[in-house]
């Protein structure tokens, strides 16, 4: 014998549905992070191309390839990115050194041209490596970085960013860039800054998601029927 009450029943039938799409959109998400990370892998191991044929595909093509670019370094202009590192031992200050960089065809990019400590802030303790005339480089091309909530502003006064967000280093500097991203340079100058990759900061966490909406609208079944069982509303006969 099951008498169901009828505002807990359409309730309960109610947070059910949401629970089980809530899961069913994660296992979607998550079919479409794998096919995101499918792509950027696959564009990773595409030739090395200059970046004027890449920059006719569109942005949403060019993020990921490798790419060479033929120019010369604004190093008037440089800014620098906040990014202390703990991968060789003790965390260490240090910056991520973003430098225009004009293009040989015309117009300008943002290059990440690596790692610098802090203490070599300076130019001038760096001068090897600041390169004049024009010079070939090559690197991948990535999407630039949008600060967050929690992001602080921009230092403008010492030329600090705390992401690598094009258009606002753009706007410091006055800059017209041919494309909104950033040249994440591979190739190593003498005397120059480190090549570092960013982290790919991708998180692929949807099937754990999943299994706890589905666990959830489990959970409400079990909790719903107990009810009902100990209410005298529900009975199993013999």
């Amino acid at each position: 014998m099951f008498r169901p009450l009828p505002i807990l029943t359409i309730f309960t039938l109610a947070a059910l549905g949401v629970l089980i799409a809530l899961g069913t959109w994660q296992l979607q998400r998550r079919e479409e992070k794998h096919a995101l990370l499918a792509q950027i892998a696959a564009r990773e191991n595409t030739p090395v191309a200059p970046v004027e044929i890449l920059f006719v595909t569109g942005d949403s093509f060019i993020t990921f390839r490798p790419a060479a670019a033929t120019g010369t370094f604004d190093h008037n202009k440089e800014t620098y990115v906040y990014a202390p590192r703990a991968d060789t031992g003790p965390t260490r200050q240090g910056y991520k050194l973003i430098t225009p960089f004009e293009l040989s065809s015309g117009g300008s990019i943002l290059v990440d041209r690596g790692w610098i400590a802090k203490e070599a802030k300076d130019p001038a303790k760096r001068q090897p490596g600041q390169v004049k005339g024009e010079i070939e480089i090559a690197g991948v091309l990535l999407p630039a970085t949008s600060p967050g909530r929690f992001t602080p502003p921009p230092d403008l006064k010492a030329n600090i960013f705390y992401v690598r967000d094009a258009a606002a280093i753009a706007k410091a500097h006055g800059l017209v860039l041919r494309r909104p991203l950033i040249l994440e340079q591979t190739s190593r100058i003498d005397g120059g800054p480190e090549p570092l990759p960013q982290e790919r900061n991708i998180p692929d966490n949807h099937l754990g998601y999943a299994i706890t909406w589905f666990s959830l609208g489990l959970v409400l079944i079990v909790l719903y029927f107990r009810y009902h069982y100990v209410s005298g509303r529900l009975r199993f006969s013999r």
